[in-house]
């Protein structure tokens, strides 16, 4: 029998402890109520401010109700108010109609939105450019390292980056956690008490390339990660040279779970989100590269449906009570097993 079967359905037996909370969502309105290919909508609104509940979840359904066309989170601001600005349009976006928007915190509301397509939608990076990055030549830049033939690896291979929530941070550098590798005695201690597989640069550090510093060790995940969001012509050359990786996957990060999916799967796993949203979300996240799996960068994954244990799962998991390794080994799993299809 498989392992993880009986390590899953073994979790069945222990008593789920649901936590409750005063947050609730007040309001949220919408810039406008007609909206066109290429178009921005400006959310914005009020919640009752809980610091147990991080991240407000924003879903958009399709007018057919049988898809996503976006799913999103937003952080209020301790006065509990809010404000997200989203992209319209785009393959998700492919029906006219009524779009409902969902949003959740401690409780839900629903609005209504209405959406023409007025034109095809052009990806941002669907003109790519050959202007070296950073000075690097991008004839440098390996092109023959990408996943091959989208094995999935039956052993569940562990990323060390995955073990411990928060660390390494997306945020320090990996000559940071080095140099405090080198110099703090407690910190060493405490890093090879946790990591006593791995050493310091297999954790914290990137995958090696035949680029000199590309990734640099004194510059951060969070830095290319925002430059590949927000530069368009970043993003052109990363993609033009490394076709079918995603930026995390480039970095070491080659399975990848925001933070904020845990309030996402908190929120289904108490009832907030019903199953078939939190599918459609699902399929969604792993097809948007919102969520990032190894060897899954040049598919398409689709969910139809998900066994009842995985509710357990994700709760645990949304409450530290497994890692985020074994929440995305339990997805591995699911494919594995056929329930989630890879296309």
């Amino acid at each position: 029998m498989n392992p993880w079967f009986v390590f899953f359905t073994s979790l069945l037996l222990i008593p789920s402890v649901f936590v409750t909370s005063f947050a609730t969502i007040t309001d949220f309105t919408t810039d406008k109520t007609l909206y066109h290919t290429d178009d921005s909508i400006v959310l914005s609104g009020n919640v009752v401010y809980s610091p147990d509940l991080f991240s407000i979840i924003v879903q958009i359904v399709t007018p057919s109700g049988n898809g996503m066309a976006h799913v999103d989170s937003i952080i209020p601001k301790n006065d509990g108010t809010f404000t997200k600005i989203i992209n319209v349009g785009g393959p998700t976006w492919s029906e006219n109609g009524q779009y409902k928007i969902k949003v959740s915190y401690g409780g839900n509301l629903e609005k209504f939105i209405s959406y023409e397509k007025t034109s095809d939608y052009i990806p941002p990076n669907s003109q790519q450019s050959s202007t070296p990055i950073n000075n690097v030549p991008k004839s440098n830049i390996p092109i023959n390292d990408t996943p091959q033939n989208n094995v999935i690896d039956s052993s569940f291979t562990e990323n060390p980056k995955m073990l411990i929530s928060g660390f390494p941070s997306l945020d320090q550098s990996p000559q940071y956690y080095i140099d405090r590798y080198n110099n703090e005695p407690e910190f060493k201690s405490w890093f090879d008490l946790q990591f006593s597989l791995y050493s310091i640069d297999e954790v914290v550090g990137y995958p090696p390339t035949i680029i000199q510093n590309y990734f640099s060790l004194d510059k951060s995940p969070q830095y290319y990660i925002d430059r590949y969001n927000n530069e368009p012509e970043y993003k052109s050359w990363f993609d033009s040279q490394l076709p079918g990786k995603t930026i995390y996957f480039a970095l070491g990060f080659f399975t990848y779970v925001p933070d904020w999916i845990k309030t996402y799967a908190q929120n289904w796993a108490m009832g907030e989100i019903t199953d078939e949203e939190f599918i459609y979300g699902l399929n969604f996240m792993l097809q948007n590269k919102i969520i990032v799996l190894s060897d899954l960068d040049d598919s398409s994954p689709m969910v139809d449906d998900l066994p009842s244990w995985f509710r357990n799962t994700a709760f645990w998991w949304s409450n530290d009570l497994i890692s985020q390794q074994e929440f995305i080994n339990s997805i591995k799993y699911l494919i594995q097993e056929d329930i989630i299809i890879i296309e």
